[in-house]
């Protein structure tokens, strides 16, 4: 029984690492397919083409998102040396550029990285086009193809730019994104040591935890309300979720007034009579950043609501009779049932109103335009200020900070929710 098993694991695991597709082109196709795609490469190789009016930038890029593509939707290779490998040589053409740049081509010539780039670049892209056809068709076929471009937009519209942000964070730009000169960390010491990002972190930092704590605890109570089918209960959901559907510079404005000493709250409770009444944050250095809380609370809680009231009618109906035969009180029900089993719901729930917190920017420009001062700056701001008034490479390396911010609310629970769920089916 022990050697059927053992024969068993091994036939699977011999079919793992087969490509997953159905041969079923014919090998005159599929002999001359990579024919033609070996003579071409070869072809632009010999005439420096596409290298002449482009660059070999681009190409390199290509060849890289062609290597990242196949190693997620196992196209055209499944086995995973093949890819390794592919990632090597990337990696090595890479360095051998590095090392031109670095060394002035007293090391490695310019020319002779440029070529290992163009070779390699060419090489795996004709590798991949031919072996997809090579292979093809594959299991799944439609939808990992019409994944592609939507993975190539992944893969330079976000990650791309995230890689050449903090490329271009380490030069001496000024008014023009130009690579002129490498710098190191010099952007990011000049960026610890200036008092207003510290300042504007402060804020996001007390933004950060005040909006995402009141919000979830005033959210989750109305949606425990809102559970209780009220009447009118469409009325409500729809009056606490209008606020999420002004844009951050209405809300800006609308609060701006309200808190306004001149013509909002405090002028409107003193004509009532109580000519004490004082209600300034908006103009205190010391509190601004706890007005630009209020109008955010204000704007974000009916979204958490709405959040929590779909997490809450996902539980099943025999979990509260069974707490009721129980006894047990119903708000032990809710701490010691219910939370648990909205997990999923709250870790969603925080990752998006943590990550709006860390990117705020329009709401305070709208209120107090991070004054009195640089009293309620973010560091949104700090960013914007300085990309558009020659200090790209500052503003940049302040958005690198960013999004390692965001990188840090995210991966708990990209591990949580893809990895450990994963791990545990």
């Amino acid at each position: 029984m022990m050697a059927s098993m053992t024969a068993i694991e091994t036939t699977a695991l011999r079919a793992l690492d087969q490509p997953p597709h159905f041969q079923q082109f014919s090998d005159p196709v599929r002999y001359g397919f990579a024919l033609f795609t070996a003579v071409l490469a070869a072809a632009s190789i010999y005439n420096d083409w596409p290298f002449a009016d482009i660059g070999i930038f681009q190409p390199m890029m290509l060849a890289l998102g062609f290597a990242l593509i196949s190693y997620v939707i196992d196209i055209p290779f499944r086995p995973l040396w093949p890819k390794l490998l592919i990632f090597v040589v990337l990696f090595f053409a890479a360095a051998l550029a590095w090392i031109s740049w670095y060394s002035g081509g007293a090391w490695v010539s310019q020319g002779a990285a440029d070529a290992v780039w163009k070779y390699s670049s060419v090489g795996i892209i004709a590798l991949t086009v031919a072996a997809s056809v090579w292979n093809a068709p594959y299991k799944g076929f439609f939808a990992k193809t019409a994944a592609i471009p939507m993975m190539f937009i992944v893969l330079f519209g976000f990650i791309g730019s995230s890689i050449w942000t903090m490329a271009f964070s380490m030069s001496d730009a000024k008014t023009f994104p130009w690579f002129n000169n490498f710098v190191g960390l010099k952007q990011y010491y000049r960026l610890f040591t200036t008092d207003v990002w510290w300042t504007a972190c402060e804020n996001a930092v007390i933004y950060l935890v005040l909006v995402t704590s009141i919000e979830f605890f005033i959210g989750f109570i109305i949606a425990i309300f809102m559970d209780q089918r009220i009447r009118a209960e469409g009325v409500f959901r729809t009056i606490y979720l209008y606020p999420f559907a002004l844009s951050f510079i209405v809300t800006g404005h609308v609060w701006a007034w309200i808190l306004s000493p001149e013509y909002g709250l405090e002028k409107s409770v003193r004509q009532l009579g109580w000519t004490t009444f004082s209600f300034d944050w908006i103009t205190d250095v010391h509190r601004s950043i706890y007005a630009v809380v209020i109008a955010g609370i204000w704007q974000g809680t009916g979204f958490v609501m709405a959040l929590m009231l779909a997490g809450l009618r996902g539980i099943d109906e025999e979990v509260w009779k069974a707490a009721r035969v129980d006894g047990i009180p119903k708000w032990r029900t809710y701490v010691s049932i219910v939370l648990p089993m909205m997990r999923p719901v709250l870790i969603t729930t925080f990752v998006v109103v943590a990550s709006g917190c860390v990117r705020v920017y329009d709401i305070v420009v709208a209120l107090t335009d991070g004054g009195p001062g640089t009293s309620s700056k973010v560091p949104a701001q700090y960013v914007y200020q300085y990309l558009f008034q020659g200090g790209i490479a500052q503003g940049l390396a302040a958005s690198t900070i960013m999004l390692l911010a965001s990188a840090m609310i995210l991966t708990p629970w990209i591990y949580v929710e893809f990895v450990k769920n994963k791990q545990s089916k």
